[in-house]
């Protein structure tokens, strides 16, 4: 008698290298690899990342755009420096669950509350695609972060983010 077993792996958020399971909130950073809005934002990225990241609040990258791949990734990663990890999210599960459409996008969730606190751009650099301000006026994830860190209770907010469009699987 022959058997066929079929094993279907879903992404979890929290199953891979330089996350944890245990951290309060988790900072998705939604990015695609071709996008030069994700590469110019891969400074800040790191900014934020050394600024917020500690027991309480880890931050990822996830690729869901079906044109990603584990090279293109880890060239964008070495190319712009990016400290924070990176994944392939080939299935896009959190990217569907969150409603995110375009890269760079941002999703602050709570892992001990299972919601999502947080969907949007990461400041207002960007007017549209192509189209640049010469000077940031809103910086709305530093802005929860520092409230997240100072123990504030946020409740569920968002913006529209500017970016380029993922196409899925």
């Amino acid at each position: 008698m022959k058997y066929v077993i079929l094993v279907y792996v879903l992404f979890s958020g929290v199953a891979f290298a330089g996350v944890s399971d245990t951290s309060r909130y988790t900072v998705y950073y939604f990015l695609g690899e071709d996008c030069r809005i994700c590469e110019y934002y891969a400074p800040e990225i790191n900014r934020l990342d050394s600024l917020y990241a500690d027991a309480d609040i880890q931050f990822i990258g996830l690729f869901p755009s079906r044109h990603s791949t584990e090279k293109g990734i880890s060239d964008f990663k070495k190319k712009n420096n990016v400290a924070i990890p990176l994944k392939l999210e080939y299935f896009a599960t959190k990217t569907k669950e969150f409603g995110v459409t375009v890269t760079p996008e941002v999703v602050i969730y709570d892992n001990w509350q299972k919601q999502m606190l947080y969907r949007g751009r990461i400041d207002d650099s960007y007017v549209r695609v192509g189209k640049r301000r010469r000077v940031i006026q809103k910086r709305d994830l530093e802005y929860l972060l520092g409230l997240l860190q100072a123990g504030d209770d946020l409740a569920f907010t968002e913006s529209d983010a500017i970016g380029c469009y993922i196409t899925f699987r």
